[in-house]
């Protein structure tokens, strides 16, 4: 019985086979986005001496390019919107008794009115006026949204006016400033 139990052992056996995957990995993609105007990278716009012509208007235009592998939608929106009293002379103290008030804001945003457009066609506005800092911003992400491809560009412009109608000597010595942050999310699918 020993010898029988033995021997049924060693004739049984279990058939097997391996086989390896290798060199198996996960790759993110990226998302970056490439801004430049006339050559530079980020360039400011700057707008000085607001009154030497009663035309306040301008344009800046940028491009924009997804320089990822990965597709994503293109936000914007205005950060760090300021209305500064930068003094108060005689003639707008007649425009304003208020202007040399302590933390007094400025009134040239409640003037300029700024337009977002891409590629020609307009998608948000909104005066700098700084109770209005996240108008640009809404308008855009409810506007139809703006995907980029990778390896796409587009071209971007910020349009300033104010109607010489819209102001008087409130705004002397008055500036205001922001900043524009351009994201670029992933699209989820």
């Amino acid at each position: 019985m020993i010898v029988a139990t033995g021997a049924s052992i060693g004739t049984y056996s279990y058939f097997t086979a391996d086989r390896t995957t290798s060199a198996n990995k996960f790759v993110v993609g990226t998302m970056d986005l490439d801004i430049s105007a006339n050559g530079n990278k980020l360039e400011p716009f700057v707008v000085e001496n607001i009154g030497s012509d009663p035309n306040i208007s301008g344009t800046k235009t940028w491009t924009i390019k997804n320089t990822g592998s990965l597709p994503g939608r293109l936000l914007l929106s205005l950060k760090n919107l300021s209305n500064l009293e930068n003094g108060c002379n005689d003639q707008e103290k007649l425009a304003d008794p208020t202007c040399d008030e302590p933390n007094k804001e400025g009134d040239l945003g409640k003037a300029v009115i700024l337009k977002m457009s891409l590629d020609g066609q307009e998608k948000a506005e909104s005066n700098l006026a700084t109770a209005n800092a996240d108008k640009i911003g809404t308008a855009w992400a409810n506007s139809e949204a703006v995907i980029l491809q990778p390896g796409e560009e587009k071209q971007l412009s910020a349009d300033w006016s104010a109607d010489i109608n819209s102001y008087g000597n409130e705004i002397q010595s008055d500036s205001v400033q922001f900043d524009i942050d351009f994201r670029l999310i992933q699209l989820v699918k």
